[in-house]
């Protein structure tokens, strides 16, 4: 702006009406601005702690437009077909040959001449030899006689007691423990098995030292005829021997 009329506007002339009539118009613009926010404030209630309450409203959307149908192509025309290729002509098949002619018939004679046979020598077997019977097995030993099997059974139980004194415990001794229990055994060819405790002495180290006399007895032969398998039973007798009172 240039200076003279700059200085117009901050000193106008006394007979300017324009720049009063601008100043009275700004003034009441602001006197209503002013009256306008005064009266706000007193018609508006004091803010409180209580929250709003905000009312939603849930609108089902609208339902969608059915798509348009797109129109299907036109299939194009069937292409043509074209015709098919000529079959290729077989040749013509050649004449078959004529037969021959038929030749004369022209007999030959031959002499026959008879070959000779050879006859080989009759085969003369030899003499069969009588197979000789075979011998008959020996007759069994005829079973052993009651007193065959006393005699057995007697040498059976001194056999087992020969042994007592080397397997009877030293602690039964110590604690005076005596009694007869009876053991029972199959006895094959001189060797015992199944070796069982019939009858208890009422002592466990008497009754194991019964059965370990029964396994390591020295046994006789048995009797001619005496059954392969054959079952025993002997008693085992443990005593305490008498102290020697003798003097030395």
């Amino acid at each position: 702006m240039s200076e003279p009329v700059k200085s117009r506007w901050l000193n106008p002339a006394p007979d300017g009406n324009r720049f009063a009539l601008a100043m009275l118009i700004g003034l009441a613009l602001e006197l209503g601005a002013v009256g306008a926010l005064l009266t706000v404030a007193a018609v508006q209630p004091p803010p409180t702690d209580t929250p709003t309450v905000v009312k939603l409203s849930i609108v089902a959307p609208a339902p969608p437009k059915p798509p348009t149908p797109t129109p299907k192509p036109v299939p194009p025309p069937p292409k043509p077909v074209p015709p098919p290729p000529p079959q290729p002509v077989a040749p013509p098949q050649p004449l078959p040959p004529p037969p021959p002619k038929p030749r004369a018939t022209q007999h030959v004679f031959r002499h026959y001449i008879k070959p000779r046979v050879h006859t080989p020598p009759p085969v003369v077997q030899p003499p069969v030899q009588p197979v000789p019977p075979a011998p008959a097995p020996p007759p069994a030993p005829a079973a052993p006689s009651a007193g065959e099997l006393d005699i057995f059974r007697a040498a059976m139980r001194q056999a087992v007691q020969a042994v007592v004194n080397s397997v009877y415990p030293q602690a039964a001794q110590m604690g005076n423990e005596t009694g007869t229990a009876y053991v029972t055994f199959i006895y094959t060819d001189g060797v015992v098995t199944d070796i069982q405790l019939a009858r208890s002495t009422g002592y466990p180290l008497l009754d194991q030292a019964a059965l370990e006399a029964a396994r390591i007895a020295h046994y006789p032969l048995p009797p001619a005829g005496l059954a392969q398998d054959y079952a025993v039973s002997v008693p085992v007798s443990f005593e305490l021997a008498a102290p020697d009172v003798s003097g030395d």
